[in-house]
């Protein structure tokens, strides 16, 4: 998975079998920690929506080397003689398409207006916060769970999980989406933008994990 390191995945799987062992201790369902199995599964499928054509960024090679280190960006992506990338956007089907349908069924079935006052100030959060690096992609904090759950726990006490689960994941994923609007394709540029993967990926999972671990301890 791009972005994501052997060691950071193996610290999600032992963090969702903590998770397991936690539901099963307090007598509590194990199927709400599946969606995570899938996500965890399918983190690395992409699926392509869109083309853009974005201005390549002039790095040298130490540049590009460290890139690849710490994003795992491919080297190929940078030296041929194009001076603009045919950039592919995709979205990640573990990190948003999976999510975002789980909260969209949560949202259906399960309604508040608590998800929608959060949702919103989810969606400024992300989009303020959010990075976008020539070369790579956006890139928004890991921690950025940590604003529904506090909104969740103060405007709906009773139904927390659900609703920080369901206005964090549709608020971050709608916030990435509007960061593509702000990007200045004629001055930076990178080959792929992978809403949900690479640079979002971790800050999804993360907050799912959070939302179920509220809903167990609650």
């Amino acid at each position: 998975m791009q972005g994501t390191s052997r060691k950071t995945l193996v610290l999600f799987w032992l963090l969702l079998l903590a998770l397991i062992g936690i539901s099963i201790r307090a007598d509590a369902s194990i199927l709400p920690p599946l969606p995570l199995t899938v996500v965890l599964l399918t983190g690395g499928i992409d699926i392509p929506i869109a083309h853009k054509r974005m201005r390549k960024p002039v790095y040298t090679w130490e540049s590009v080397c460290l890139l690849e280190k710490m994003f795992s960006v491919s080297l190929e992506d940078f030296f041929d003689e194009k001076r603009f990338f045919n950039t592919v956007i995709t979205v990640n089907l573990g990190g948003f398409v999976i999510p975002l349908a789980c909260a969209c069924y949560l949202g259906v079935t399960r309604p508040d207006l608590a998800m929608l006052e959060i949702c919103v100030v989810v969606i400024a959060v992300t989009h303020i916060m959010a990075t976008f690096y020539s070369g790579f992609g956006i890139k928004i904090p890991d921690y950025i769970g940590v604003v529904p759950l506090l909104f969740a726990l103060l405007l709906a006490p009773d139904d927390a999980a659900i609703v920080m689960f369901v206005a964090g994941v549709s608020g971050v994923l709608i916030g990435l989406c509007t960061v593509l609007g702000r990007i200045d394709a004629e001055q930076e540029g990178c080959a792929r933008i992978s809403l949900g993967g690479a640079g979002s990926f971790h800050a999804v999972y993360v907050l799912m994990l959070l939302a179920m671990l509220l809903g167990v301890m609650l």
